[in-house]
């Protein structure tokens, strides 16, 4: 059998072929607008066909599926549920609901693996809000984000006997996020109802003083600052210049400088906030574009934790993996 697994992000579809193992992959990049996430299926539609693959079921990675954590098919009643909370994470879901109505194209069966379902074992006190407790029940509450990414960190970790009991992932890319894993479970997370909440990011705000909003909303309408925390904000927002790390790097400009000493600032903070959560820390893990592969933001995290003594290790993360074995679970 051989699935197409798509990992759509903000800007970009990253699509791998697997029947035993992988036979094909690739990416689209620079993606800007709904056409272009279309075009670029239309694309994969024709490369397909001349590689002569026949491709039996599709498998999608989903950010954000509401109270939906665990995988399951993408029939059209469920892709409606989606599009109506397509706005708990607009620069993920929006785009991956757009592809999955483009796969309709290829005629075959389709199925949704959520970033969400690695963070269900977080207990209710790192859960909930301080909101009323009728809210929490409404599902109002830390979901928790990159989890198949994760999931991918975990599984290396027991394969390459590096497994440790107090483990911290720290994923950053465009998104961010910080997880203290006890035992191989998640048990807190920087992401919460949104991926909006935590760390800085690209272009995102992370955690800000709620009453910013109402502050802002004396004179901006509620979309215009929803534009602002998602799409304005974050590295783009301090800088006034790029969310690409490797632009600020290059750049003499203080407010890039800035925007980079924030990041890593806030970083290593949530990380030494999860070290009682943990009673410790034996392992902290790098992922992500930017952990993968910027040597310059993993030494100014580490500098700001000199003060505990742990290991420090880079996994590069293959989600379309993850993914390729949930769905052959899913349908056997």
């Amino acid at each position: 059998m051989n699935i197409l697994i798509l990992n759509v992000g903000s800007s970009s579809i990253k699509y791998s072929i697997y029947s035993n193992e992988l036979i094909l992959k690739g990416k689209f990049e620079k993606l800007r607008k709904r056409k272009h996430f279309i075009n670029s299926i239309k694309k994969l539609k024709e490369i397909i066909e001349k590689e002569r693959i026949n491709i039996d079921v599709i498998g999608h990675r989903i950010v954000h599926g509401g109270r939906f954590t665990q995988p399951r098919a993408l029939d059209n009643g469920f892709i409606k549920i989606l599009r109506k909370i397509e706005v708990l994470a607009p620069l993920h879901d929006i785009p991956e609901i757009d592809v999955v109505e483009a796969c309709r194209i290829f005629n075959i069966k389709q199925y949704a693996v959520f970033d969400t379902e690695f963070h269900t074992t977080i207990p209710e006190k790192a859960q909930i809000y301080g909101l009323p407790y009728s809210y929490y029940k409404k599902g109002i509450k830390h979901y928790g984000f990159h989890g198949i990414a994760h999931r991918y960190v975990i599984e290396y970790l027991r394969k390459n006997k590096l497994m440790k009991n107090k483990l911290i992932i720290c994923h950053i890319g465009n998104g961010v996020t910080i997880s203290a894993v006890k035992n191989g479970k998640s048990v807190d997370t920087s992401m919460g109802f949104t991926p909006l909440e935590g760390v800085i990011m690209g272009s995102r705000s992370g955690s800000i003083d709620p009453s910013i909003i109402f502050f802002l909303s004396r004179k901006l309408s509620i979309p215009k600052i929803k534009e602002i925390l998602n799409y304005k904000s974050g590295l783009l927002g301090i800088s006034g210049k790029s969310n690409d790390i490797r632009d600020l790097i290059s750049s003499k400009s203080n407010r890039a400088k800035l925007a980079i000493e924030v990041l890593c600032y806030q970083i290593s903070k949530y990380i030494s906030s999860y070290i009682p959560v943990l009673n410790g820390l034996d392992l902290l893990v790098f992922t992500g574009g930017i952990g993968e592969n910027v040597p310059l933001i993993r030494r100014k995290i580490l500098n700001y934790l000199k003060f505990i003594k742990f290991k420090a290790l880079v996994v590069k993360v293959n989600e379309e993996e993850v993914i390729w074995k949930e769905i052959k679970k899913l349908i056997s």
